[in-house]
């Protein structure tokens, strides 16, 4: 049964009665009306300090996913003027940028993300996968992540921040392996199950009565993409197999083979060209096999000399044996997005200057991987995602947060447009004010280039200011500089004093003491 405090804050899933319960009032959470007690559970958890009589309730925003654009916004969203609320798979924020360091040992899991409960205010956190979102009634779908309940959850301001999957071009196999041989990189639990695929290899090919053919296969690793991901996760591999399997696995490192594979006539297209030849040429030093303009047309599973082998098929003929491939070729939209009725621009939500999704009247925007601009193309990065996330928060905490959302007679009004922002170009927070300084202010939202940096491993990297609005020199770094420059930004520009410890700490053992290679 449920308690009356929480039935009343339930929302039947009659589209109907959503819409007259809508009208006059925000409830915190609805759900199915069921018997089953796992959605009694998700009703009993709801926070109900405000009820659906309160007329002083604050304007509910829901924000989906918790990247670097939703836990950015939802951090800094003002909560004595906001209820924020979170809906995300992962309860956690991941720093993407030291994902690859984790999936050989470097760094440890912990190190690189922020649980998504630590953001101080916050309304209420979902673990679910928003399933549809109803423009109309202002209405989020969400399903449970354990017992696949659904239940929907009432907005005011609806953010989708829900980013993008790996994509697999239809790759024959590849979705099917996924998690046996195939690993993408996108995820910290991508990172945990590509570190104990290596070790895995490892232990297996050193069994003394492993044929040949198998243990060369297990000692194969392909990457596929040449972007900073796959770049930086090969120098990590490297990197660990010359620091750390060449003591551990003497008699094996003559079978080891790495290649990197890539369907264009270049790694890191982004950047400035001298950095990219740089970054090849040390690879082709470190003996591994970059195969440019080379398509992956498929991975086989065949029988050699009665032992099973997966086999990677190339669009020129060739074929490589492996035991581990690493995928990180391009970007899909997920199926809250691609089931959507909203307008899509190359599987991406249109959005205006504003970051606002047309014909919702200000009450729906979009931001990071999985928004586009028509009139500003730009690419889907973290470091975009983050800025449009500043300036949605400095829009709500300075513009919207005047405009009286939850009066019923405003339900159907625009809501006006904002005044000036001052965009974030600074990347560390102590010097933000400098953005007013150097940028000038407007209602649109405008990107600022900071550069961009790829590691090469311990002790190398490039980074690339050419087209940088920061007040530095328009140039390019190699070398040590650049991996002094990539290391300083990286640990400062860290969310909690505890990974700044810790950071610098594992970077330390694995220098000193090697990496980790035990598999659990």
């Amino acid at each position: 049964m449920f308690s009356s405090a929480a039935t009343r804050h339930l929302i039947p899933r009659n589209a109907l009665a959503i819409h007259q319960l809508s009208r006059t009032s925000l409830p915190s959470c609805s759900m199915l009306f069921s018997t089953d007690p796992a959605a009694a559970a998700i009703s009993s958890h709801e926070d109900n300090t405000q009820t659906i009589d309160d007329p002083n309730r604050k304007p509910r925003v829901v924000i989906l996913g918790s990247g670097w654009g939703g836990y950015t916004l939802a951090r800094r969203l003002q909560k004595e003027l906001f209820d924020v609320r979170v809906v995300s798979p992962a309860n956690h924020f991941l720093f993407t940028p030291l994902l690859p360091s984790t999936a050989v040992g470097t760094l440890e899991f912990r190190a690189i993300q922020e649980p998504v409960r630590t953001i101080k205010g916050l309304g209420h956190y979902y673990q679910a996968k928003a399933t549809n979102i109803d423009l109309e009634n202002r209405v989020v779908t969400c399903e449970d992540l354990y017992k696949g309940v659904k239940f929907d959850v009432a907005y005011d301001y609806l953010v989708v921040a829900a980013g993008k999957k790996s994509n697999t071009f239809n790759t024959h196999n590849i979705q099917r392996l996924e998690g046996v041989v195939v690993f993408f990189l996108k995820h910290l639990y991508h990172a945990r199950q590509i570190r104990n695929r290596i070790v895995e290899c490892f232990e297996r090919a050193s069994n003394p009565t492993i044929p040949d053919v198998q243990r060369d296969r297990l000692l194969s690793f392909i990457v596929v993409g040449g972007g900073p991901t796959s770049c930086e996760f090969m120098s990590e591999l490297h990197d660990f197999i010359n620091k750390d399997v060449a003591n551990w696995y003497p008699d094996l490192v003559k079978h080891i083979k790495l290649t990197l594979v890539e369907a264009g006539p270049g790694i890191l297209g982004s950047f400035d060209k001298a950095l990219s030849e740089y970054y090849l040429k040390k690879l082709n030093e470190k003996n591994i096999d970059v195969r440019l303009n080379t398509a992956i047309s498929g991975v086989d599973e065949r029988y050699i000399d009665g032992e099973q082998i997966t086999v990677a098929r190339f669009a020129d003929g060739s074929e490589i044996n492996f035991g581990t491939m690493v995928w990180s070729a391009g970007l899909a939209p997920v199926k809250l997005i691609s089931n959507s009725n909203l307008t899509l621009d190359r599987d991406r939500v249109i959005v205006d200057d504003y970051l606002r999704i047309p014909e919702t009247k200000g009450r729906a925007f979009a931001l990071g991987d999985c928004a586009a601009s028509l009139n500003d193309k730009l690419p889907p990065t973290a470091t975009v995602a983050e800025q449009q996330a500043i300036y949605l928060s400095d829009c709500f905490n300075k513009y919207y947060c005047k405009f009286d959302v939850v009066n019923e007679k405003n339900h159907d009004v625009e809501l006006p447009l904002p005044g000036n922002v001052t965009p974030a170009l600074m990347p560390w927070n102590a010097f933000s004010f400098m953005n007013k300084i150097l940028c000038k202010s407007s209602p649109k939202f405008q990107y600022k280039n900071r550069g961009a940096m790829a590691s090469m491993g311990f002790g190398g990297g490039v980074t690339d200011l050419t087209n940088t609005d920061l007040p530095s020199p328009k140039t390019t770094m190699s070398g040590q500089a650049s991996y002094l420059v990539w290391t300083s930004t990286y640990l400062t520009k860290q969310l909690s004093v505890q990974n700044m410890i810790l950071i610098p700490m594992y970077w330390f053992k694995a220098l000193l003491f090697g990496r980790d290679i035990s598999r659990f």
